[in-house]
């Protein structure tokens, strides 16, 4: 998938998640922001994706050591099968498995119990990451307009970390659920995808540990209505998942 419909799927993900913990509306809007960021997570293997370019240097630094971890992972686990498959195990393996998924929300999780300036960090850098993706994607909005979203997803990002920064917020825990759902979410959209993914790994799979598995209606990537239509529909999504995280009144 393309990161502008990874980071849309996170949305409705990392706002179903705030539902289902029975969180309030402005804690689900935040749990929306930070799976829109965390839904692009597993693609820092790959220095020039959509995360891997978000902060410059920064990123781009932790992309090529993520790579080479996944190629040294790769290499240590791969069985003959897989090593006569032609791979170097770079993209698209050790940070597209599902312990990956739980590293990444144990991380997020961690950072975010160790003050409240930890939680707000975390929920500016994933909300800014993933609603400005979302964002540029707008292509039929027009540039002007697209500045104006781009904008308004920045001062959201903002507003959000200043306020957790003050100790309001979701709890850390919730925000290490919404960051492993969200990269789980990115995982099984590759999944829809021709190319695949290693949803079996460290587990041997026909011969193979890295068997790449794929959806019975995969498609190319970015040449897709279906892509188009799941990432239309998660962003159509939000506005339901917050009516739901409206309390009801008690009867009288």
């Amino acid at each position: 998938m393309m990161g502008s419909s990874h980071a849309a799927t996170g949305v409705l993900t990392g706002a179903a998640v705030g539902v289902l913990c029975g969180s309030a509306p402005t804690d689900v809007l935040l749990c929306a922001a930070v799976g829109a960021g965390a839904a692009l997570l597993p693609d820092l293997d790959e220095p020039r994706s959509t995360v891997g370019r978000s902060l410059g240097l920064v990123t781009e630094r932790a992309s090529v050591a993520l790579r080479g971890a996944s190629r040294r992972v790769y290499r240590r686990t791969a069985t003959r099968a897989d090593l006569g498959a032609g791979k170097d195990g770079g993209h698209r393996h050790l940070t597209h498995t599902l312990p990956a998924c739980a590293v990444f929300g144990l991380l997020a999780l961690a950072l975010a119990a160790a003050a409240p300036l930890g939680t707000g960090l975390v929920v500016f850098a994933t909300a800014a990451l993933g609603l400005g993706t979302v964002a540029r994607s707008l292509r039929r909005w027009g540039p002007l307009r697209r500045r104006r979203l781009a904008a308004s997803s920045a001062a959201v990002a903002v507003a959000a970390g200043a306020v957790l920064a003050e100790g309001g917020g979701p709890a850390p825990w919730l925000i290490g659920l919404t960051v492993a759902v969200g990269a789980l979410t990115h995982v099984l959209g590759d999944w829809l995808t021709r190319s695949g993914v290693p949803l079996a790994w460290p587990f041997v799979v026909r011969g193979k540990r890295w068997w790449m598995f794929t959806s019975p209606v995969a498609f190319h990537t970015g040449r897709s209505r279906v892509e188009d239509g799941i990432r239309w529909a998660s962003l159509a999504g939000l506005p339901v998942m917050l009516v739901l995280s409206v309390p009801t009144p008690p009867a009288t």
